[in-house]
């Protein structure tokens, strides 16, 4: 009972100091578990293996069922989209790798001996899991081309907007010709709308209503949003 109590306890507090960080980690206790055969008859190392599982089993599926596309703000920008398929390639790798371990493995195996009923959700996420890696890797390399243009356009005046605009057109046609996962209308909708709330933000921040309405320069206000204008129909 009291190794129970505190492997629930390191379990928490491995996933609390570590999520703080950011990263999911897994706490793999203290237990020989090498010969799966042997401990499958022992009940209290299997209860304690379980109480374990159900643990992972939660954390994982925290992650998996986080938002699979950087959100939809009115204010994000397309860099927001490239920063969150970084993140979530690094927190999926990080799990993947873990699963890979043979702490891990040997927990597994040893459950499976004892025909946990807990196993199978663990395993059902656990190829989540991966599924879900490869498509982040997949969707930061075709998405990190975004980059050195948008980078550009966060920092563009209006009358520089133009110009820029079809190297971002290339880079997304080119997602949508050879991505294998991020091709779809939706998200291809959703990252165009991003680029489009980029360049609202870049003329916004060009445009002077105090000297538009009168208080100030008027004839650059103008020409600031005539520009806007011009950018917003390039």
């Amino acid at each position: 009972e009291f190794s129970g109590q505190l492997h629930r306890f390191m379990a928490s507090l491995t996933e609390e100091s570590w999520e703080a960080r950011g990263q999911t980690v897994l706490y793999i206790p203290p237990e020989d578990a090498s010969e799966p055969d042997i401990a499958r008859h022992d009940k209290d190392l299997v209860l304690r293996l379980n109480t374990t599982l159900i643990h992972w089993t939660r954390q994982i599926k925290e992650v998996v069922n986080r938002e699979t596309d950087g959100g939809d703000s009115k204010e994000e920008g397309p860099l927001a989209e490239v920063r969150f398929w970084a993140s979530r390639s690094v927190d999926l790798s990080g799990i993947h790798e873990q699963l890979e371990r043979k702490g891990v493995r040997q927990v597994v195996e040893v459950l499976r001996a004892a025909k946990s009923s807990y196993l199978k959700p663990f395993l059902d996420l656990s190829r989540s899991i991966e599924e879900g890696h490869e498509e982040a890797v997949d969707n930061l390399r075709f998405l990190e081309n975004l980059t050195p243009p948008c980078e550009a356009l966060a920092a563009a005046t209006p009358s520089e907007i133009p110009q820029l605009l079809p190297a971002i057109a290339s880079v997304i046609r080119l997602i949508w010709r050879h991505s294998r996962f991020y091709n779809s209308d939706e998200r291809l909708t959703a990252l165009l709308r991003k680029v489009s709330n980029e360049i609202i933000a870049r003329c916004r921040a060009a445009i002077d209503l105090s000297e538009l309405l009168g208080r100030g320069d008027v004839k650059a206000s103008m020409t600031a949003l005539q520009q806007s204008i011009q950018a917003g129909e390039a």
